[in-house]
């Protein structure tokens, strides 16, 4: 049995976790922001000195809007938070297993690799890059984790992508989409199998870890509305469509090459994930009506 705890208890991808680990009769404490807070570094160590895990999962994070609204809580949050729980895994032999971003490259459309040089466009990314940073440089067991644009999860969490769009589709005809802006979609429960996997290779590093290929945010979210079996027309459109403080790239696509290095399989295409996904909300939703 591993000892297992997560920051950011009850988000979407702490959640998913949660209950991969508990499931597998792991022994896993969450707690959410109002019962620890990272950024209080003498409850932090407390916390984990107590607890003894074999593995952190530091998913607690300011994200992009949050971030440009008031750098200097980014810097205090994605950064020293980071840097500090790095310090606390080295102290206690525990690994901490570092959740990054996908929003560290450019305009350029590609598959961006890890050993791409970086391009910092905004203060989520500058912040959550130095917190990865200062992580593996605190802690020799980290594995730096880059995921791609998340979805998964339950129907009442706040960040749940698809089914906002679900019901953004239930509300017109028409939906406007980023044709301009690409990533690479990831499920949370993929993402999850395919880092226990690393885990268990045990070699830290820095890994992209997403669901395989890419597109457009339009063409995501005609996949949403397909796989939701809606008929609504995405009419893809400028990414000007949608202002907002923060200049993220214009592609966010991982190519997960530190993966196949390591030996492992690739993730399930985005696609498919998607199609999954989907059946498993539509019967949320039918549940709760």
């Amino acid at each position: 049995m591993k000892k297992i705890f997560i920051t950011g208890g009850g988000g979407m991808l702490a959640s998913e976790i949660e209950r991969f680990y508990a499931g597998k009769g792991d022994q896993v404490q969450a707690p959410r922001h109002k019962e620890l807070d990272v950024m209080d570094h003498a409850a932090m160590e407390s916390a984990l000195t107590g607890a003894r895990p074999d593995y952190v999962f530091h998913t607690a994070a300011l994200h992009v809007n949050a971030c440009e609204d008031d750098p200097q809580l980014a810097h205090k949050l994605n950064t020293e938070a980071s840097q500090k729980l790095g310090q606390i895994c080295q102290s206690i032999g525990a690994a901490l297993i570092y959740i990054s971003s996908c929003g560290f490259f450019g305009d350029e459309k590609k598959f961006y690799s890890e050993a791409d040089p970086v391009v910092l466009k905004t203060v989520y990314a500058r912040s959550k890059y130095e917190g990865e940073v200062q992580a593996r440089q605190a802690c020799r067991k980290t594995y730096a984790i880059r995921p791609g644009w998340l979805f998964g999860g339950s129907i009442k969490h706040q960040k749940n992508f698809v089914y906002q769009r679900y019901l953004e589709a239930k509300a017109k005809p028409v939906i406007q989409s980023a044709g301009d802006k690409f990533g690479s979609p990831t499920y949370t429960q993929d993402l999850i199998v395919k880092i226990d996997e690393i885990l268990t290779a045990g070699r830290p590093d820095l890994y992209h870890v997403t669901n395989t290929g890419g597109c457009s945010r339009a063409e995501y979210v005609q996949k949403i509305v397909a796989s939701c079996r809606l008929k609504n027309k995405v009419e893809p459109v400028d990414s000007s469509h949608f202002p907002r403080k923060a200049n993220v790239p214009d592609c966010e696509m991982l190519n997960n090459a530190n993966l196949a290095a390591l030996g492992l399989t690739p993730m399930p295409a985005w696609e498919v994930a998607i199609e999954r996904y989907s059946r498993i909300m539509l019967k949320e939703i039918e549940s709760s009506s």
